[in-house]
């Protein structure tokens, strides 16, 4: 896929050649060939993407041979270059060019678009060498198919010489040389040109192309040349064609006539050739109309007309829309009984794998529970710091509804309470009181021995004391203390440098006094303070007393230069000190107080705030709200990913415990492996599709009104590729308040106007079915207990958005690079990524936060570079107003500085200082210490964990001598310490969990060495013990992919971004980067970059995360369900609403009324499609294998497909047993998973792959097509749907945006109609009965119609753009693939291959899939196996019918297969 988000600051490059022939084809006209090319570009720019292209002068030389193809480059690159803003490179000579790969090394792309195949085997060869070339240079490469790639085989090339045409275009440019003084400036491109064309084709006419360009081909198919006086008429015909261009509009054109003539392509280059020869680059021309130069059909037309002068009439009637035929009709489906049987039939998430059940009578099943829930505890016991759970009672009614009320007076038993714990706080003060004086001097005497080590067991014991007093004693003699060791080292250095960073431990005890017990600081205290900011030089802040300046321990620096340059990270944060009643872990800030405000008035949210800034803890506190009111309330938690799953039920277990009814539990789990107590737990944690297929049954309306809270975790997924619109779903189909969290939103004002505008649409809907509630429906409700309770909490429809953009630690960048033999870590600045055009652009982004020391930067190379500038005494750290004479800076003075340094810079721009901002960034050289990497390739992740490993193994080999047993002691130290600090998390019992494991005992050998290593292709169990390790601090390095970027609780000190990939973006590189510094643990965050060019780390850190902009929201499959919960729920009200709620409120249509009704028709044309193919009755309801295909959503078309061959018994026909038995022989079970893999295992190769078939060992790798009679049956559907979705083209044809549709996509070169009075031989040139309403303009000069929209592979070509509507949204199931050169593309076989030898390692090598990609692809075909065989199973009367028998030795063989290789 060639588009995804991309935003604005990505960059890549698109070879001009390669674009040149993705659209080439003769029957294309010249206009529709601009069109379709600026289509193509015009998607790249609409997502905000920054791209160039490249013309190489040396592919030039390839196109002589092709002289209308010439013509076309030609053209082509100065239309981009004139009528476009798109940076057109014409310099380069080729791809091994030195000024090229100086141009990659400054701009370095993310990747390059380039074909894989040209017009001849040598552009083949030269688009080899240019792919080749990219791929050694470490830049990726896309092909324009869109299809990704392996291996390309590279062959030499060789450019023939060009002598002669040489000597044709020195000819040339004689008579244009004289020629171009006849026109004036401004003189439009078409007129010029025709007359060049025309003069310049008869002179060379005579000379050079008498025998090789001019002939005709005579109606008897021989072959003649052509006369001077046909010549001269041929350039009278041009020069009439060329007025045409000039004066008819376009929509007139769209009607000419459609045929063939006896002027041939053979003539028509005459004209074109003549156009290349032209260089009009000094000329200055009007080149607005270049892409309409010239218009063959419209020559064809005259040349027809000159040549037989006789009126003919070709046309033909327009298709008339046909009307709804009669069906034969199935007997009505039923959701809830067996269409025949009566039967109960199972719930669809029923049908998924059930790991444990609380209902349950079973005693294994029992302790299966037991076991379960005991791994979820000892699991997020490692995720949260304290081991404490917070035990949640079981309240009445009346009490919850009055839980914030506080009682006026308190009882005799509360004030006993009070007293007792008043007294066990004093004696644990006077015991930590103790402790101290025990612990002092040891600890006075490991700060003077090694103040970093001294300090950090300083800062440890203070996190372990409880008591103020204790706390404020420890501070006063840390400070003392550090004030002595400060002084010592003065003596010693004297004159020479000294180490500031003791003087900052100095500095910040004395903020942390300052800021924390300030109630507790009196007379001695403060004079203290006062004598420790003298001796640091600070006279200015030395406020308390006067007295004689010191100045032998003066650190010679200003106040607030020292505060920001050199305690930096230690500056305090901006945080409340006064405690929330509702949290008691922590106080929290502001922002979170506000957070926990919306949920106890019921509020929705919508949370954006950076990685690591406790935006999570609104969720359970939303949580235990709702298990303290009763028993029947309900919260869910979406979560994109099954690991974040695990993480989030750990978590719940770790902090809640309640006691509940028997058959009740706290936390289920439902993805589509696995789930376990759906209905009957009060906390639910899902993935998005799971709960999407709850929201939208009949048969769990009942559960659905239970939910009081939904919690989306990393909502920006909504904006993603693949299931982005099951979010939508779930957003606008959920009548309570929710939650919507996450770290990389752009537009969240966009955002929350949509779904408060859903609010308000539901708050309606709410009044409406209040007021037209039946009594029996009144009834319904009363049945249903927890309904009043639900009904009781005030309900609020308010969506509130919460910003907040500070991290609580600072990230600092470094880029690492290897000099000779040198490993160097450079400090990267973010002002560095910074250019004047993104400034201008963009401006400066929100996020690029500097740290302290980075602000004072900035600022010294500010004044450095402009010594004039007017503001530095302004804003010079010791002048500037939030720091003068101020003892303590925090770090919100900071923001305020650093804001004002970021405008000024922007002011520079417009002062015209634009030379001096493109120096501002620099670097500075700091070590710093590592502990996690990131990768995008699986192999090379595990392959560095490894080798990290082998080092140590080898270091440790090298170690000789006495020095042996040494080292062999200080590490049995370390293993204790981390012993201890894992305490009650026993290693082994962890280990234990990975017995069973192919993998378990590397796993294993490299925690021991602290080495672990983390990607979505291993087992669940392996990614659960590696992730448990590495929050103990067993594992201390973890190399991973971006498995770890979304939402996982794995937080460390240093990031590593380990490579380059095209997966690299500015969404992966924000969630990736935000796993660094811990709060709580680290003060900073380091991020570093290894073997990533600085052009593609400047993007990173200056880009801004992509818009949520939203999908094409709907599916015949989910008009299907919609359809059956309107027809089959309890409650239609609610139901209608649901519907009602999806079908109106797409985010992609959010205040654009248009693509409203486009969804509106879209849906018509659903429902038309579903009736026809007997899933409708005439009433819109469910009926035949409607529950077979709203089982199998997720895999449309593939569903109706099967549907097809079920209704058609083909399968009946395939699956007969051998012979006396009820067991299918090999033969029929390999042409059963043939026919599924074409149907659900559609994983394309691209076209050039076809050139290995011959070298496999174990596997097909290509998928044979389908069977005879099986394919037929797909193209008869496949002509059903391309006719339904014709008809829908045609009606929305009305919504196009006829103004839009007559200019160019890109270069907004307008064609619309202008004054036009008709013309006689316009008239007769034109075909009145053309219908073209519902096709494209420039289509239709290349002879498009109406009735070519019923042909899918004509639709994208011919559909108007502005509907936004493509083929994709067509349901068609495409039995042969093409790419842009009408290759097709191979299916890979890999799910029959793995059938017929059961190897994973072999589609590995053969099919070319990673280990994880394979194992995961052949799980949900095995999935899609059971599923249909389960749905059979209710569907079909006989219990021993074949087809179903065929299922399920399918099923049960396939998975036996598979599980024999984990």
């Amino acid at each position: 896929i060639l588009l995804k988000d991309f935003v604005e600051s990505e960059f890549f490059v698109i070879d001009g050649d390669s674009l040149l022939l993705m659209f080439l084809d003769e029957k294309t006209q010249y206009l529709n060939f601009f069109y379709q090319i600026e289509c193509f570009l015009q998607d790249f720019t609409e997502k905000g993407a920054k791209y160039v292209i490249a013309f190489f002068k040396d592919a030039e030389q390839m196109y002589f041979q092709y002289p209308c193809f010439l013509f076309l480059r030609t053209a082509l690159i100065e239309h981009l270059r004139h009528n476009t803003s798109i940076t057109v490179h014409t310099e380069f000579s080729n791809c091994l060019s030195s000024q090229w790969e100086l141009f990659l090394k400054k701009s370095y792309p993310y990747f390059i678009i380039v074909s894989d195949i040209g017009l001849s085997s040598l552009q083949t060869d030269y688009l080899s060498i240019l792919i080749a070339h990219s791929l050694s240079k470490k830049i990726n490469v896309v092909l324009t198919s869109g299809q990704e790639y392996d291996i390309l085989r590279v062959y030499g090339y060789h450019v023939q010489s060009v002598y002669k045409h040489r000597l044709f275009f020195a000819k040339v440019h004689q008579s244009v040389h004289l020629l171009k003084k006849l026109w004036p400036e401004g003189s439009d491109i078409r007129r010029v040109l025709c007359v060049l064309a025309c003069a310049v084709g008869l002179k060379v006419y005579s000379n050079v192309m008498w025998s090789t360009f001019l002939c005709v081909i005579s109606q008897q198919g021989r072959s003649k040349p052509l006369y001077p006086e046909e010549a001269a008429d041929l350039c009278r015909m041009q020069c009439l064609a060329v007025t045409f261009l000039l004066r008819v509009p376009l929509s007139q054109r769209a009607q000419i006539r459609i045929m063939k003539s006896c002027w041939t392509k053979q003539v028509l280059p005459l004209i074109k050739m003549v156009y290349v020869l032209s260089n009009t680059n000094d000329w200055k021309l009007d080149l607005t109309y270049l892409p309409d130069l010239n218009d063959d059909s419209l020559l064809i037309n005259l040349a027809y007309y000159y040549e037989s002068r006789i009126k003919l009439c070709i046309g033909f009637l327009p298709r008339n829309d046909p009307a709804v035929t009669s069906l034969t009709k199935y007997k009505e489906f039923d959701e809830l009984r067996h269409w025949h049987s009566g039967r109960p039939l199972t719930e669809e998430y029923e049908r998924v794998a059930c790991t444990a059940d609380a209902k349950s009578k079973d005693p294994a099943e029992r302790r299966q529970i037991q076991k379960l829930q005991a791994f979820h505890q000892f699991f997020g016991s490692t995720l949260e710091d304290s081991t404490s759970k917070l035990i949640v009672l079981q309240e009445d009614a009346s009490g919850s509804a009055n839980a914030a009320v506080k009682k006026t007076q308190k009882n005799k038993a509360e004030i006993i309470a009070e007293e007792n714990n008043r007294r066990l706080r004093a004696k644990e003060e006077k015991k930590e009181e103790e402790q101290w004086k025990a612990l002092c001097a040891q600890t006075e005497k490991e700060i003077k021995a090694d103040m970093t080590v001294g300090i950090n067991k300083l800062e440890k014991l203070l996190k372990k004391l409880k008591s103020k007093s204790v706390k404020f004693s420890v501070e006063m003699t840390g400070l003392s203390v550090c004030l002595e060791v400060w002084k010592e080292h003065c003596r010693t250095q004297g004159n020479e440098d000294k180490d500031l960073g003791k003087a900052v431990q100095v500095m910040r005890r004395i903020h942390i006094l300052l800021e924390k017990y300030q109630d507790m600081l009196e007379k001695p205290h403060l004079e203290k303070l006062t004598k420790c900011l003298r001796y640091l030089g600070f006279e200015n802040l030395a406020c308390s007393l006067s007295g004689k300046k010191i100045s032998n321990y003066a650190i010679k620096v200003g106040p607030a230069r020292f505060q920001l340059q050199y305690m930096d990270y230690y500056l305090l944060r901006e945080e409340r000190h006064d405690p929330d009643p509702r949290v008691q872990r922590f106080i929290p800030d502001t922002w979170q107080r506000e957070l926990l405000d919306a949920v106890d008035n019921n509020e929705s949210a919508v949370i954006v705030a950076p990685t690591s800034s406790g935006k999570t803890y609104a969720s359970y506190y939303c949580m235990e709200k709702v298990l303290k009111a009763s028993n029947e309330g309900v919260v869910v938690y979406v979560a994109p990913t099954k690991a974040l799953v695990n993480q989030v039920v750990g978590t719940i277990y770790s902090r809640f415990t309640k006691k509940l009814p028997d058959g009740l539990v706290l936390c289920g789990v439902f993805t589509r492996d696995y789930r376990h107590d759906i209905v009957n737990s009060q906390i639910l944690v899902t993935v998005p599709q799971c709960l999407e297929i709850l929201m939208l049954s009949p048969r769990c309306q009942k559960w659905a009104k239970r939910i009081q809270y939904v919690i989306f975790d990393e909502v920006h997924c909504l904006g993603g590729e693949i299931g982005a619109e099951v979010w939508e779903h779930l957003l606008v189909t959920i009548r309570c308040p929710f939650l919507a969290l996450s770290a990389t939103v752009s537009n969240p004002e966009h955002l929350t106007a949509w779904l408060q505008s859903v609010k308000r649409y539901w708050q309606r809907a709410e009044n409406r079915i209040e007021r037209s509630s039946t009594n029996s429906e009144k009834n319904f409700t009363r049945k249903y207990k927890g309904k009043s309770k639900v009904q009781e909490q005030k309900q609020s429809y308010r969506v509130r958005l919460v910003l907040y953009e500070e991290r609580y630690n600072d990230l600092e960048k470094y880029v690492c690079s290897l000099k000779s033999r040198d490993f160097l870590i450079e400090h990267c600045h973010p002002c560095a990524a910074l250019t004047v055009n993104h400034i201008e652009n963009y401006g400066i982004p929100s996020d690029l936060s500097l740290s302290p020391r980075e602000s004072i930067q900035l600022y010294d190379t500010m004044v450095k570079v402009w010594q004039a500038w007017p503001r530095a005494q302004e804003l010079d750290p010791e002048a500037f107003v939030s720091f003068k004479n101020k003892v303590v800076i925090k770090k919100a003075d900071v923001r305020k500085y650093e804001q004002e340094l970021k405008k000024e810079l922007s002011k520079w721009i417009a002062l015209g200082q634009r030379q001096k901002v493109t120096v501002i960034g620099h670097f500075l050289m700091v070590l710093m210490y590592i502990i996690c990497f990131y990768r995008f390739n699986v192999d090379t992740v595990e392959s560095a964990a490894k080798n990290v490993f082998l080092y140590l193994l080898k270091k440790q080999s090298l170690i000789q001598g006495s020095d042996v047993e040494k080292e062999r002691n200080r590490l049995s130290a370390e293993l204790q310490k981390v012993n201890k600090m894992v305490g009650k998390f026993n290693p082994e019992k962890i280990f234990y969990r990975l017995r069973f494991e192919r993998r378990g005992y590397l796993h294993r050998r490299l925690a021991l060495r602290g080495i672990g290593y983390h990607h979505a292709s291993m087992a669940s169990k392996e990614r659960q013990v590696v992730e448990m390790l590495f929050r103990m601090g067993y594992i201390k390095v973890v190399t991973a992919t971006s498995s770890l970027a979304l939402g996982i609780n794995m937080p460390c000190k240093s990031v590593v971004f380990a490579e380059d990939s095209v997966f690299l973006d500015a969404l992966n590189y924000r969630q990736m980067s935000g796993r660094a510094g811990r709060r709580g643990y680290d003060m900073i965050g380091n991020v570093f970059f290894y073997d990533i060019p600085m052009p593609k780390v400047e993007r990173l850190m200056k880009s801004n995360v992509p818009e949520l902009k939203g999908q094409f929201p709907l599916t015949i499959s989910l008009i299907l369900r919609l359809m059956l919960l309107a027809a089959k729920a309890d409650d239609k009200q609610d139901a209608k609403a649901k519907a009602l709620s999806v079908l109106k409120h797409s985010l992609m249509s959010f205040r654009k009324e248009r693509y409203a009704q486009i969804l509106k028709i879209y849906f018509m044309f659903s429902l038309q499609f579903l009736i026809k193919e007997g899933y409708l009755d005439q009433e819109g309801k469910p009926m035949g294998f409607a529950g077979l295909v709203t089982h199998l959503h997720y895999h449309e078309p593939s569903n109706f497909v099967l549907v097809s061959f079920l209704e058609k018994g083909l399968f009946h026909k395939l699956c007969q047993p051998i012979k006396g038995s009820t067991v299918f022989s090999e033969g029929v079970l390999e042409k059963l998973v043939l026919i599924l893999a074409n149907l659900f295992g559609r994983k394309y190769l691209p076209a050039c792959s076809v050139k290995y078939k011959r070298t496999f060992c174990q596997s097909k790798v290509f998928l044979e097509d389908l069977p005879e009679d099986f394919a037929e049956a797909v193209n008869e559907y496949n002509t059903k749907a391309e006719e339904n979705f014709a008809h829908f083209l045609l009606t929305t044809a009305k919504l196009a945006d006829m103004e839009q549709e007559y200019r160019l996509p890109l270069s907004k070169t307008d064609f619309t109609s202008k004054s036009w009075h008709g013309s006689e031989l316009v008239s007769y040139l034109t075909d009145t009965t053309k219908s073209v309403s519902a096709v494209s303009p420039f289509a239709c000069v290349s002879g498009m119609i109406d009735d070519d929209l019923f042909l899918g592979k004509n639709i994208n070509k011919a559909v108007l753009r502005s509907l936004g509507i493509n083929v994709t949204n067509c349901p068609l199931l495409y039995l042969k693939k093409y790419d842009n050169q009408g290759r097709r593309q191979p299916l890979n076989a890999y799910a029959l291959d793995f059938y017929k030898h059961g190897s994973l390692i072999a589609l590995t090598t053969d099919n070319w899939l990673n280990e994880g990609d394979a194992y995961y692809a052949l799980k949900e075909f095995v999935l899609i196996i059971k599923s249909i065989g389960t749905s059979l199973s209710e569907l079909c009367d006989d219990p021993n019918d074949n087809v179903l028998l065929a299922f399920q030795q399918l099923g049960k063989i396939y998975a036996e297969k598979l599980d024999c290789i984990t």
